[in-house]
């Protein structure tokens, strides 16, 4: 009778388990995203600011996936990473220009691909006295999860604010 009772108890605990690592499996789908997912998420952010202001391409081209796709608010299309590359390289504003990129109010959100994220932007020349805003706009990115962590998949770019723009992607997504 003992060792069937251990025998049950074994395979309740068994049973609980497998239920357990079923689920933990299910989340990478279901659009749940940990706090360390949304840190490690927000990091890239910061990550693409400061490979721009400190000219560090390695650290700017690491926030992105190997296949991402940047579209600037211009309508011009960086892909992968030598796509990245070259925009860095392209971009005005070289070392010692003073540009700041400060990105805040980021928001992430879980989706069924990966997770989904937006956040406002503002440029400041730091060489003008008093340091003046040069530009501002908002981030709308999609994130994937690779061996090496969160990356950007897709970053688009709005400078400025367009009422339609702003209309239609923030009232048709849920926040």
């Amino acid at each position: 009778m003992r060792n069937w009772r251990l025998l049950v108890g074994i395979v309740l605990i068994g049973a609980v388990a497998a239920a357990g690592w079923a689920y933990a499996q299910g989340r990478g789908g279901s659009g749940e995203l940990t706090g360390q997912d949304i840190a490690e998420i927000e990091r890239l952010y910061y990550r693409y600011a400061q490979g721009l202001d400190f000219q560090d391409e390695e650290l700017y081209v690491s926030a992105y996936a190997e296949d991402a796709v940047f579209t600037t608010g211009a309508g011009e299309v960086w892909e992968g990473h030598e796509g990245l590359r070259a925009r860095f390289r392209q971009r005005p504003g070289a070392e010692g220009t003073g540009i700041t990129h400060v990105t805040v109010n980021i928001i992430v959100k879980g989706t069924p691909e990966g997770a989904k994220g937006r956040g406002y932007w503002i440029v400041v020349d730091t060489l003008q006295s008093p340091p003046a805003i040069v530009g501002h706009g908002h981030y709308f990115d999609t994130f994937t999860r690779t061996a090496d962590g969160w990356r950007i998949q897709t970053r688009g770019s709005m400078r400025g604010w367009s009422e339609t723009r702003w209309a239609t992607e923030s009232r048709s997504t849920a926040w």
